[in-house]
Formats: structure tokens, C-alpha cells, sequence
């Protein structure tokens, strides 16, 4: 009885309790409600069931299927807030052998959050899922050693602590994942010998320590290794992938590790995403590598906040298909190599190195870039006219270089842009007013582009059910970028962090510290959406304009330490987010704003205007200038 992903809700019948001769039943992804457990018990024939994606509730207790003897497959993932699966009370002992199940997030036994006992008697499973149910406990490593066919084993975001154990004979096991759980210590020395047939291992977000075993060298079929945020450390050994020709994605950042970000004898032809910032590498590449072809395929390349040192290597002009570089957080001088070639890239980010000469002119040869990091670097020259021909460019921060010139009208033409820092620089000239043409915003979401290719595991789903649990393949899916685009931003006096979907929440545009003058356009006021504006640290002159009245969804507003002169708008009381406000030194004069939001600011935002007066400032205003009067006649008038 196939009866998956319709729209069907309410109980279950109690008459399905009638079909005692019943061996397949899929009831996924309806709106079924209520409880099952005595409907189910009922259906001793199953072999396959398939509940996951509806709304049932209360209590099931897995001895209600004690008597499924032909029992094969049980999925229920995930599984509704208001369903719990109990394992464990009462006793029970299962007559059936279990080829596959899946029991991900389904408030698994939430009392004691002990993995299931029955499993112990299981020994033909072939795919085990038990993720997302904060189960306590060692490391089953029984589960491998009952289970010889067993090809899928994913116990991600669970509670195990100890070490990671291994069976004492070879495995056939596909997929590993024990990632976002509390294990310790150091793989086994012959973690690769033990299962040369592992194409996805994701050991992320634990506490392992030590080398990565060189072992793995003897796992040909290796395609995905992610060892992020652990405690390894250690150089990587020259041979430690020597023989992992099959190898898409290699994801070892935040860890110690140290000497070369590749090891030179790497056979890396396949390899699509590399990612190994936050360590403690300290040259990117061994010597057989700076020449070699066997990265053309890199999609995703990210060495960012390690030790590296040095010009950048002309290795990058052979990676022509990349998306995705990030070289911040480094050592590197000099400039980007003049044969850099990647029509793909779509985000660059080489912050806080100490690069030099001008803004390359071979960034044109990637006109699709989506983001531009060059912050704090000791780029000099004129702000280039022609990164205007960035049409989909939404992120330009350019800020604590030695930039001068004044700041070209073509940035006008980036319409798609949400950030813009060019602040710290020394430029000179007055505020572009044509800076109200960029969205800024308005309208805009931050492009996630999803091009790389990673492995993950997932059923065929066939018509013929005795196949469902034995067909199991490693499909291609995109990686999504929306988690790791990370954005830096000044705002509210400190640097932000802008990561996945949030960087849609941020709009700005940065000027500060730079030599600019002249007035503030009228057509700033048209940035409706602009979340940041700050032109502080300037020579600007002139009056605060109005139209800020117009900026509704503005958050921070900094101005001070320039020549602005006249009174502070009323009209800004309208700006019900406003939580920065600096107007400090500058030649300001009248009565502050109160109310709303400017009740909030005290005298410090306003500091260095000898001529403002008002309750933030306790300093009165005075009805009428009595230094300026000639004459008073208060005398009765008939």
C-alpha cells in the first residue's frame, strides 16, 4: 500500500489494521495525525514501513513490533515534535533482522537518550541512521562489528563521547558520518586498511586529536573527507593521499595543523572543494605542485586565517574553474599574478595580507564576481573606473588601503551592491550623488551560487520494494555556498560578521577616514533600505540633510569629526531603528532631537559642538538670543 506524498491528514483508519497480510506500507510526507502504535502492531506481515514526514503524536514503543518477523526496513525521519519512540521500556526482544533504518531526529528515546538495545541483535543491516538524537553513550562500535554488509552508518549531532573504535576485520563500509558529537583521542593507525572501500567520511565537530593516519592513503574510493573543527595537528604527510584519485572534497579547517596546505605528492585531478582555513599552515603548496595541472577541476579553495607567507603562487592561474578563493588572514606581499584566469569566481577575498601596487587590472578577467575583498592590504593608486563593469557585484569592501583619488562616478553603475567600505583610505572629493542609483538593499537578495559538486548518499526509491534497502548510490548534489560566504562589515562602532542568508540583512556603505569634502548629496536620503551610513573622519561641510528622514530602515548613523554646520533635522525622529547616532565634533548648533529614538543618545554623540543645546546635553536652549537684542518694549499696548 503505497500512499506516499499525498495530502491526506487526520488518523490513520483503524481498519489498515485489517490487512494482516500487508508487507509494504509507505505513508511518508501526508498530514497524519494521532497514534499508530496499535494500528502497526497489528501488521505482523510488514516488511517494509515507511512513516516519516507527518504529524503523529504520542508514544511509540518499538516492542509493539516484536512479532514482525519478516520486518526489512523501518523509516521514520523525521519525525513530528509531538511523536516519541521508545526502544527501550518495555523489555522486548526482536524476532526480525533489519536490512535498513532510518530514525533520524524523532525524539529517539528522550528520557534516556540510550541508543537502541535491539540493534545489538541485528547483524544483516545495511544502512543506519540515527542522527539528530542527542544519544549518550561510548561509540557503538558493535554496530560495525555485528554488521559485515553494514554500507551507510550516520550518527551526526548526537551525544557519544570516548574513543573512536574499530571492528578487527574489514569492512565494507560506503559512508561514515559521526560528525557534531563529543568523541576524543586519535583515529586508528589503520583507519584506511580497516575500510578501503569508504568514499564519505565526516568526522566534523568533535574533539579528535593527533595526525591523520597516513592509512588513508589505502582508501582508492575516497571522495569526501571532512575532519572540520577537531584538534588534529601535524603536517600532512606528502603520501597522504597519494592513491585517493577519486578525492571531490577535502575539509580540514579548524584544526592545528601546520607545515604545507598541500601535500606535493596529492593526486588531486578530482578535487573540487578545498578547505583548510583556520590552522596553522605556513606555505600553500610543496614544490611538485606549483606547476601542476591537477587542480584545474577546483571549484572552492579557502586557506584563509593560517601563516601562510609569500607571494601568492602562480598555481592559482591554473585553477580556471574556480568560484570560490579565499586567501585572507595570510602573510602574502606583492601582487596577484598577472595570468590569473577565472571566468567563474564569483567571490574573492584577500583581506588582511600585505599585498601591494595597484587594484589588478586582471579582475576584469572574472566578470562575474559577486564579492570583493581587498581590505586592509597596502593597495595604492586611484579606486579603478572599471569595477563599475561589475554588474552583479554586491559587495566591494576596499577599506585600510592607501587608495586616493577621488571616488569614480562608475561605482554608481554596481546596482546590485549591499556593501561598500572604501573607508580608510585617502580619498579625496565629495560624495558621489549618483551613490542613490545602488540598490543598497532595496529589493536585493545576496546571490548563493550552488555549482560545486559534493557526494551524499540517499536511496533509490524503486517500485519494486524487495530493492528499496539494497539500492543504495552516491548521486551528485550542489554544495551551498549560503554557509560559508562570510562577510565583514563596520557598523554600530565595531566589525560584524555576515554569514549565509544573514548578509541579506545588511546594507551599508562605509566612507570614513578618508580626506572627502564638500556637502552631503540630497539624493542619500533616497537609500530607503541602507541599514549603515557612515561618512565620519572627513572634511565634509555643509548641513545634514533632511531627506535622512527618508533612510526608514536605517540602524546607524555616523557623521562626526567633520565641518557639518546648522541644526540637527527633527524630521530624524522618524527613524524608528536608528540605534547609532554620532554627530560629534563638527559645527553643529540648535536644539537636539528628543523623542523615539533619540531619547536613547546621550551626550556623547553629540560632544565637540559648542553651539547644540538640550536635555541629552544638559545645556539649555535659551527662547531668544539676548546677546543679539537691541531693543525690548514689554510695556502694555492699548
Amino acid at each position: 500500500l503505497n500512499l506516499r506524498g499525498n495530502q491526506f491528514s487526520g488518523p490513520l483508519p483503524e481498519c489498515i489494521g485489517n490487512l494482516t497480510n500487508l508487507q509494504f506500507l509507505d505513508l511518508s510526507f501526508n498530514q497524519l495525525s494521532g497514534n499508530i502504535q496499535s494500528i502497526v502492531s497489528e501488521l505482523t506481515s510488514l516488511k517494509y514501513l515507511l512513516l516519516s514526514g507527518n504529524e503523529f503524536e504520542g508514544s511509540f514503543s518499538f516492542s509493539a513490533l516484536a512479532n514482525h518477523s519478516k520486518l526489512e526496513l523501518f523509516i521514520l525521519s523525521p519525525g513530528s515534535s509531538r511523536l516519541e519512540l521508545e526502544t527501550e521500556n518495555p523489555t522486548w526482544f526482536p524476532a526480525f533482522q533489519l536490512k535498513y533504518i532510518q530514525l533520524s531526529n524523532c525524539n529517539l528515546n528522550v528520557r534516556t537518550r540510550a541508543i537502541p538495545s535491539f540493534l545489538r541483535y541485528q547483524h544483516d543491516i545495511r544502512f543506519i541512521d540515527l542522527s539528530h538524537n542527542t544519544l549518550v553513550g561510548t561509540f557503538p562500535t558493535w554496530i560495525l562489528q555485528n554488521n559485515s554488509k553494514l554500507v551507510v552508518m550516520n550518527l551526526r549531532n548526537n551525544s557519544f563521547t570516548g574513543t573512536f573504535q574499530l571492528p578487527n576485520f574489514k569492512h565494507d563500509l560506503v559512508q561514515l558520518d559521526i560528525s557534531s558529537n563529543n568523541l576524543t583521542g586519535m583515529l586508528p593507525k589503520e583507519f584506511g586498511l580497516v575500510r578501503p572501500r569508504l568514499e564519505y567520511i565526516n568526522m566534523s565537530r568533535n574533539n579528535f586529536g593527533g595526525n591523520v593516519p597516513s592509512s588513508i592513503s589505502e582508501t582508492p574510493t575516497l571522495s569526501t573527507l571532512d575532519l572540520f573543527h577537531n584538534n588534529f595537528s601535524g603536517e600532512l604527510p606528502g603520501s597522504l593521499f597519494a592513491n585517493c584519485t577519486m578525492f571531490c572534497a577535502l575539509i580540514l579547517s579548524n584544526n592545528n595543523f601546520q607545515g604545507n596546505v598541500l601535500p606535493q605528492d596529492m593526486d588531486l585531478r578530482s578535487m573540487r572543494v578545498l578547505d583548510m582555513k583556520n590552522n596553522n599552515f605556513s606555505a600553500m603548496v610543496g614544490a611538485d605542485l606549483l606547476n601542476s595541472r591537477s587542480l584545474s577541476s577546483l571549484n572552492f579553495f579557502d586557506i584563509s586565517n593560517n601563516k601562510v607567507s609569500g607571494p601568492i603562487p602562480r598555481l592559482l592561474c591554473n585553477l580556471t574553474d574556480l568560484v570560490f578563493l579565499d586567501l585572507s588572514k595570510n602573510r602574502l606581499y606583492g601582487s596577484r599574478p598577472s595570468c590569473f584566469n577565472s571566468s567563474y569566481l564569483h567571490f574573492l577575498f584577500l583581506q588582511k595580507n600585505n599585498l601591494s601596487g595597484p587594484i589588478p587590472h586582471e579582475l576584469l578577467r572574472s566578470p562575474n564576481l559577486v564579492a570583493l575583498d581587498l581590505r586592509d592590504n597596502n593597495f595604492s593608486g586611484n579606486i579603478p573606473s572599471w569595477i563599475g563593469q561589475f554588474s552583479e557585484l554586491q559587495v566591494l569592501s576596499l577599506g585600510g588601503n592607501a587608495l586616493h583619488g577621488r571616488i569614480p562616478n562608475q561605482l554608481c553603475e554596481l546596482r546590485n551592491a549591499n556593501i561598500m567600505d572604501l573607508s580608510r583610505n585617502l580619498l579625496f572629493g565629495s560624495v558621489p550623488a549618483c551613490f542613490s542609483n545602488i540598490s543598497f538593499g532595496n529589493d536585493i537578495s545576496f546571490e548563493m551560487i550552488e555549482v560545486v559538486d559534493i557526494p551524499n548518499f540517499m536511496i533509490i526509491y524503486l517500485n519494486n520494494p524487495d530493492q528499496i534497502a539494497l539500492n543504495l548510490h552516491l548521486p551528485w548534489v550542489d554544495w551551498d555556498y549560503s554557509e560559508l560566504v562570510e562577510v565583514e562589515f563596520a557598523t554600530k562602532y565595531r566589525y560584524n560578521s555576515y554569514k549565509g542568508d544573514i548578509i541579506n540583512s545588511m546594507a551599508g556603505i562605509d566612507l570614513s577616514c578618508n580626506e572627502l569634502s564638500g556637502s552631503i548629496p540630497q539624493e542619500i536620503g533616497d537609500l530607503h533600505e541602507i541599514r549603515s551610513l557612515n561618512l565620519s573622519h572627513n572634511h565634509i561641510t555643509g548641513s545634514i540633510p533632511v531627506g535622512f528622514s527618508n533612510l526608514r530602515s536605517l540602524e546607524s548613523l555616523d557623521l562626526g569629526n567633520n565641518n557639518l554646520s546648522g541644526e540637527i533635522p527633527n524630521e530624524l525622529v522618524a527613524l524608528t531603528f536608528l540605534g547609532t547616532f554620532n554627530v560629534s565634533y563638527n559645527n553643529l548648533s540648535g536644539r537636539v532631537p528628543n523623542g523615539a529614538q533619540f531619547a536613547t543618545f546621550d551626550e556623547n554623540n553629540y560632544r565637540g559642538n559648542p553651539g547644540l543645546c538640550g536635555e541629552p546635553i544638559h545645556k539649555t536652549c535659551g527662547f531668544i538670543g539676548f546677546e543679539k537684542l537691541n531693543k525690548l518694549d514689554i510695556s502694555l499696548m492699548n
